[in-house]
């Protein structure tokens, strides 16, 4: 079994039990997932953010003469996956239900499906940290999102995540995709971090927070 597969099979894990979490007061009521957000933060300043500037000669190449300035600007991408996510979240609860507003997570799942698929690819290495950062930010999402109310949703998110996985596997993905991909990702990771960390119902935990981004951000400079 391939790590990527091993990876992608946790990951689905995840979305399967991390609503057992419940059971866990102390886990429910904010530490764990506060914790969860520090790693996913840490993740995304320390290794997804400046893979973006990796990203930025593939658009270049491609766009230069058929969109000015995206050349230059995969954050410019980054803002739109947050703009994107935003529509996604400020949906009222009744809304939650249709398909088209959570469209958004089906395409993220289908995103980290897809770079699961080459387990030699620079930007997840050590897949051992991008899983459990990709898993950390599944713990905080599936929460703010309330997926776990939503069974077909939560079967669907699983579903993708294997397609992602498969097309990736035996099809070539262009590096124009992928570097779109990574940067519009990003843009929902952070959202989605400073959307659990600054709720109207809950209180995040500063110190888990910190804790988790510390300890995180040590484990990837390590890496180098």
């Amino acid at each position: 079994m391939s790590p990527g597969f091993l990876s992608l099979l946790v990951l689905a894990a995840i979305h399967l039990f991390a609503n057992r979490a419940k059971v866990l007061g102390w886990v429910w009521h904010g530490k764990f997932l506060s914790f969860a957000s520090g790693i996913s933060f840490a993740y995304v300043f320390v290794d997804l953010l400046p893979a973006l500037a990796k990203g930025e000669p593939v658009l270049k190449h491609t766009f230069e003469h058929i969109i000015p300035y995206l050349d230059r600007h995969t954050y410019l991408i980054a803002l739109l996956g947050i703009l994107f996510y935003y529509g996604v979240q400020v949906q009222k609860p009744l809304e939650k239900k249709r398909w088209l507003p959570l469209s958004g997570y089906l395409l993220f799942n289908f995103l980290i499906g897809v770079s699961l698929s080459d387990s030699a690819n620079p930007e997840i290495q050590p897949i051992t940290l991008y899983t459990i950062a990709i898993g950390m930010h599944y713990f905080v999402r599936d929460h703010v999102a309330d997926i776990s109310t939503n069974r077909p949703m939560l079967i669907a998110l699983i579903l993708i995540l294997f397609a992602g996985y498969f097309v990736g596997y035996f099809a070539k993905i262009p590096d124009v995709v992928t570097a779109i991909g990574v940067s519009f990702a990003a843009g929902g990771i952070i959202l989605n971090v400073l959307h659990y960390e600054l709720p109207k119902r809950e209180k995040g935990s500063y110190a888990p927070f910190v804790f988790g981004a510390l300890i995180y951000t040590a484990l990837l400079l390590y890496r180098t």
